[in-house]
């Protein structure tokens, strides 16, 4: 079984479409995350979410975005931001796209979850629902679902790069985590907008990553995908 919207032709794709099924728009970006993970950690994750919940409900995954807003990191190397508008706009692009052929059913799935990157998914989604009422759209961050395990299952204060995230991609891509931890977090001072994260986080992790396992990686990944699926089919009556 194919998964991805680009590997069919277009007429397999019109067929498809004739089924109403689930499309998925997988988000991600490229950022530091710290000395032991791949810049591309927040592709990884909604990736091999995005391929199981197609597996599992007969969905249809569009090619994905690997770029976000990701600004406060941009001094770090190979941190690639994208800006607010292109991002909203390239978003809003596909959205109308895709609804134009007839996909009534979407989840924008984001493995970026900073509070200006899900503000450009937010609007696009907003914009092209006013226009098109008959459609019913789903947009979060897995870290939405992932974060409820902080005080649980790790410290309250997970973050960015930490036991989570590292443990995650141990479960998905373990050759691409290194073992260099590194992690310094300076205090900024309360309500302080913060010019360069680098400044406080100079490793460009906001957690410590000690503890990480991939033990613990797979348990979350599957815990994150049993609550995907469960609002997925509440909200879609699948």
């Amino acid at each position: 079984m194919r998964l991805y919207w680009d590997e069919y032709t277009y007429k397999e794709i019109e067929e498809i479409l004739s089924r109403n099924p689930l499309v998925i728009l997988p988000v991600g970006s490229v950022e530091a995350h710290g000395y032991h993970l791949p810049l591309n950690t927040d592709m990884l994750q909604p990736l091999w979410l995005a391929e199981r919940i197609a597996e599992k409900l007969n969905a249809l995954i569009l090619p994905p975005i690997h770029y976000g807003w990701t600004e406060s990191l941009a001094s770090f190397p190979g941190t690639i931001s994208i800006g607010f508008d292109t991002l909203k706009n390239l978003v809003e692009d596909i959205l109308r796209e895709v609804v134009k052929q007839g996909v009534r059913k979407i989840l924008i799935l984001s493995g970026h979850a900073s509070t200006l990157h899900m503000a450009a998914l937010h609007l696009a989604s907003q914009n092209v629902l006013k226009e098109n009422r008959d459609v019913k759209l789903m947009l979060l961050s897995d870290y939405y679902i992932a974060y409820q395990y902080r005080g649980k299952l790790v410290p309250e204060d997970d973050s960015h790069a930490g036991i989570i995230e590292t443990s995650r991609i141990m479960a998905i891509r373990p050759e691409l985590v290194k073992d260099e931890y590194h992690y310094e977090r300076k205090e900024a001072g309360k309500y302080m907008v913060i010019r360069d994260y680098r400044e406080i986080v100079p490793y460009a992790t906001f957690s410590d990553p000690h503890g990480a396992n991939k033990e613990l990686g797979e348990k979350l990944n599957s815990l994150i995908l049993e609550e995907l699926l469960k609002i997925i089919r509440e909200n879609y009556q699948l």
